[in-house]
């Protein structure tokens, strides 16, 4: 059912965009939008009173704002779909838009295909950092998944955000350069795609269930779904126009239970190649690679299994024999011992390549930071055997190694702008 629903505001968006405004009556009467002077930050409530609205009624946005060069007057996003709260027959509540400058935004009524213009509100600048931020993720007792800003010098802890019992998120990834942390949450048999938006702080599930894991491709984040025995790839782009080919997908062997994959991401390596760690016994992980999306037959490989506490799979950008070329390559951070080393695989023998360092703990999370074309650090949760949590930073240039300051409770951790 939400798939159909799915498609179906698909189907709306298109009548949308060849649909005339203003034909016919109007959707409703006795318009009162917020007053005029009201600056709104991206996230805020904006509620817009009227007479006559509908149970289906959504708003779409048109977002302007001003450009310095003359040739161009203003820069401007048309289409947008407002993230809607609330529907009552004398209101509707929606979310400041977010991710655009400071903008005048045109706020439209949309019902079965037609628009209707209600007015105009003022939003602040909604851009994210340019810098990413280290962001830790904590699992609660009581259900509830803390979402804190990590300080890179002192180590402290900044909440951002406090997910519900139903909110909660694990297994969490970014698409490089957004605001948004995606991640699963509880739903189905294994768990719900969601996200959360850093910049408007709000939480949506993607209404997909049966996901098995979270990851990224090259420039965007992702999950896999378990369906009829089959691992299937969908993208987590939580968009309405977002209705794919037929995606790929992998059979999954006899012997791999989809609760094995959703430690950790999954990471895309150079060839296509998507690096999953199954966790096939209480001290045993085996690699597990899928191929297939660089053009070859879609297959999926297992490597021999490993004794160890962990197994983190990683994505890092390493030079080729020229000494120049960067390329993506990945490997596992297998843990064993209270010591982790970060060891790099070869997809295509099934083997574990040359090991970039060995480090104190058990590496439970890995947030890797890219710069100029070139990776620059890996950020490691480790547990440390006394109780508590610390951070250590390995540099891919230099192969040194610090840590932060504090003890920290998260579970896991990922950078995000």
């Amino acid at each position: 059912m939400k798939k159909l629903l799915f498609l179906s505001f698909f189907g709306l968006f298109l009548l949308a965009c060849t649909t005339d405004e203003g034909d016919g009556a109007p959707f409703v009467t006795d318009v009162v939008m917020p007053p005029s002077s009201q600056l709104f930050a991206p996230g805020d409530e904006v509620t817009v009173a009227a007479r006559g609205f509908e149970a289906d009624d959504d708003i779409m946005l048109r977002i302007a704002w001003p450009l310095s060069q003359a040739a161009l007057p203003e820069g401007y996003a048309d289409g947008v779909w407002a993230v809607v709260t609330e529907r009552t027959e004398s209101d509707i509540t929606f979310l400041a838009p977010g991710g655009y400058p400071a903008s005048t935004t045109e706020v439209k009524l949309f019902r079965r295909g037609k628009a209707m213009t209600l007015g105009k509100i003022s939003v602040s600048d909604g851009r994210p950092p340019e810098e990413p931020s280290l962001y830790g993720i904590t699992q609660y007792d009581c259900d509830e998944t803390g979402i804190d800003r990590i300080d890179l010098t002192t180590g402290d802890l900044t909440r951002i955000e406090t997910l519900g019992v139903l909110r909660r998120m694990h297994c969490v990834v970014n698409t490089p350069g957004s605001n948004r942390i995606y991640g699963l949450a509880p739903g189905g048999n294994i768990g719900a795609a969601a996200f959360y938006d850093l910049t408007m702080r709000y939480f949506r599930d993607s209404g997909y269930d049966n996901v098995v894991v979270a990851g990224t491709l090259s420039d965007f984040a992702a999950f896999l779904r378990h369906e009829a025995g089959r691992l299937v790839l969908m993208e987590l782009n939580m968009t309405r126009t977002n209705v794919a080919p037929v995606p790929p997908s992998w059979m999954l062997p006899s012997d791999i239970a989809p609760e094995m994959l959703g430690e950790n991401p999954f990471v895309t390596v150079y060839g296509g190649y998507l690096l999953l760690a199954a966790h096939t016994a209480p001290d045993s992980y085996t690699p597990l690679v899928l191929t297939g999306r660089s053009g070859e037959g879609y297959a999926v490989k297992t490597g021999d299994a490993e004794q160890a506490d962990a197994m983190v799979p990683f994505g890092v950008l390493d030079k080729g024999q020229d000494g120049e070329t960067y390329y993506a390559v990945g490997g596992y951070a297998v843990a064993k011992g209270g010591v982790t080393e970060l060891r790099l695989y070869n997809p295509v023998s099934m083997e574990f390549d040359r090991t970039l360092a060995a480090v104190q703990g058990t590496v439970r999370s890995i947030a890797v930071r890219h710069d100029g074309g070139k990776t620059e650090e890996l950020f490691m949760l480790c547990d440390t055997g006394d109780g508590g949590n610390r951070i250590r930073v390995y540099d891919m240039e230099s192969g040194s190694e610090r840590v932060l300051d504090g003890a920290v409770p998260c579970s896991e951790i990922v950078l995000a702008r």
